[in-house]
């Protein structure tokens, strides 16, 4: 490796009146790969932002941005358009909302091809398939004929990937490419990117919060806290070079995985019992004919009342479509749910079934930004919720249950009178968990509820959910692909992998001995110390989802459409 493609000295990036990343200095290589690691709001994806030029029109930059030696600031605007349309490429966390659904995938990997570089359509056509199948996509001429909706989260991302390199960059910024991933796809994702920079020596500027990943994929990682850089690290030394206090708080966060679980208790009896739990969609097939997917087959599952239960499995195992059969946001075509020694396998016949029913179970979502009213202060959200389920109860009596679901939360109820917008990521999860908990349910349902959060504020999450377990008796029904969420909050856990339950038992059981194959291979994707990632999927058929041919006609009623396909490499 010899030169620099990019550098950033001492970058300064604000508003008016206010910095908020503050020299920083950060340099990348020809070849090289250097994380660069934070908490949310330490200034990683606004530093990125500004290289790309990307950042809103009030933000003001300082200090110097060279790319290849040439500062930006000196280039006129035709030469930094060329430059960020051929020499820098920028993956973004999440694909989906930067992909136009009405578009098909081959509209999006050939505009750049066609209106930037000037190919004829045949032609670039023909790179398309090629750059999918250089990212591992296989049958890559139906993948460009699908729409954003019909591809997984990891497809969609190494379709990003993809088209981001057909302009053959230098470098490569990928800011949190990872975060929406389960364990398995980011492993995939990581070694197809690795491949990548060894065949095209490619540079990379990876953001992310998680250490000990950016510790696997990268040669050197800057930590950056309150927008500056602390400390720079080799990758392999890190535990060894580390001198910041800061930095030790984000290794012991990632690796501090084991929680305080509760063995379980004779006694215990079951608050929620899943039995041939079964859910079927009908999908587009290849040839335009109808088919039939299979997301849930025979699924069966114990809560113990005040216990905690994790399922985990890869993206498109059917761990949210239970989930969502269970809150009754699904409709199962088989199976029994019995919540609370009620019945609950078919639908709510009422508004006033509904709503006893949501009493009883309440969910908390992935985004809790799309989950909460952004125009609703956090009072009036709470109050919302209380009313809902208690309609009798006065202004004080709701004020009061406010100010006591606060302090189950532990936020400061200085924040009642806050927008969405103006908290942070773990804040406005606490406020979407206090929501939940307006209706004293005895079933929590997280769906994905810590995946976004940086390491810390994950742990700071776990910690007052098992607490508020602890304190409320409420049972808890993580849904997750992180298994060591699973270690630290779970006492049993279900393996899910294609619609099926492949492993059924205790934490302990299944993440210290586990049974099956595909559970060992969940454990090994997790990246660790001396952890590499390796592209494991090819020939993995039996990671596809059943799908059934549809011989019928196509009416076939009680079998609705599915809103996304979950389709696999």
């Amino acid at each position: 490796m010899s030169g620099t493609v990019l550098e950033l000295d001492r970058l300064s990036v604000g508003l008016p009146g206010r910095t908020l990343v503050h020299d920083c200095t950060v340099s990348v290589g020809v070849g090289e790969a250097v994380g660069l690691v934070g908490e949310s709001g330490s200034g990683k994806t606004l530093s990125v932002r500004a290289v790309a030029g990307l950042l809103p029109e009030a933000f003001t930059t300082g200090g110097s941005i060279r790319i290849l030696g040439r500062d930006i600031a000196e280039m006129s605007a035709p030469e930094l358009r060329d430059l960020r349309a051929t020499r820098i490429g920028m993956v973004f966390q999440t694909p989906r909302a930067h992909l136009n659904p009405l578009r098909t995938i081959g509209d999006f990997m050939t505009e750049a091809l066609v209106h930037v570089a000037g190919r004829k359509r045949d032609a670039a056509d023909r790179r398309a398939k090629e750059l999918l199948d250089e990212v591992g996509i296989t049958d890559p001429g139906r993948r460009l004929r699908q729409y954003p909706a019909e591809l997984s989260g990891g497809l969609l991302q190494r379709v990003m990937i993809a088209a981001t390199l057909a302009m053959d960059p230098e470098i490569l910024l990928a800011d949190e490419i990872t975060t929406a991933l389960d364990v398995t796809t980011q492993e995939e994702v990581m070694a197809v990117i690795g491949e990548l920079r060894k065949h095209r020596e490619l540079s990379m500027l990876f953001i992310t919060h998680d250490l000990a990943l950016a510790g696997a994929v990268t040669d050197r990682v800057a930590v950056m806290r309150h927008g500056r850089v602390v400390e720079t690290l080799h990758s392999s030394r890190m535990r060894q070079e580390a001198r910041e206090e800061y930095t030790r708080v984000l290794m012991s966060a990632a690796l501090d995985e084991r929680g305080a679980r509760s063995p379980k208790s004779p006694e215990a009896e079951p608050v929620l019992a899943v039995s041939g739990l079964r859910k079927a969609y009908r999908v587009r097939g290849a040839d335009g004919g109808r088919e039939m997917l299979v997301a849930v087959d025979g699924v069966t599952f114990e809560l113990d009342r005040g216990g905690s239960l994790g399922i985990v499995g890869e993206s498109g195992s059917g761990k949210s479509t239970s989930a969502k059969i269970i809150c009754g946001l699904e409709r199962a075509d088989g199976g029994a749910i019995t919540v609370a020694g009620e019945d609950w396998s078919a639908p709510a016949r009422s508004g006033r079934e509904r709503r006893a029913r949501a009493k009883t179970v309440q969910m908390v979502f992935q985004d809790p930004y799309q989950s909460l009213d952004r125009r609703q202060t956090v009072r009036e959200c709470l109050a919302e919720a209380i009313r809902v389920h208690r309609r009798r109860d006065s202004r004080e009596a709701v004020s009061n249950r406010i100010e006591e679901l606060m302090r189950q939360v532990r936020l400061d109820a200085a924040l009642l009178d806050q927008r969405p917008k103006s908290l942070s990521g773990g804040q406005r999860q606490r406020v979407a968990i206090a929501r939940a908990l307006a209706a004293a349910p005895e079933i929590l349902v997280l769906d994905e509820a810590v995946s976004a959060l940086d390491v810390t504020t994950r742990v700071e999450i776990l910690t007052l959910l098992d607490t508020i377990r602890r304190e409320t008796g409420v049972a808890l029904l993580m849904i997750t692909h992180d298994l060591t969420v699973i270690r630290r909050l779970c006492d049993r856990v279900v393996v899910m992998r294609s619609g099926v339950v492949e492993e059924y038992g205790t934490a302990d059981e299944i993440l210290d001995d586990p049974r099956a194959e595909y559970t060992r291979l969940l454990l090994d994707s997790i990246p660790r110390e001396g952890w590499k990632p390796r592209r494991r999927r090819l020939g993995r058929t039996a990671a596809i989802p059943t799908v059934t041919r549809l011989h019928a006609v196509p009416d076939m009623p009680g079998l609705p459409d599915a809103p996304e396909r979950r389709d696999r490499p």
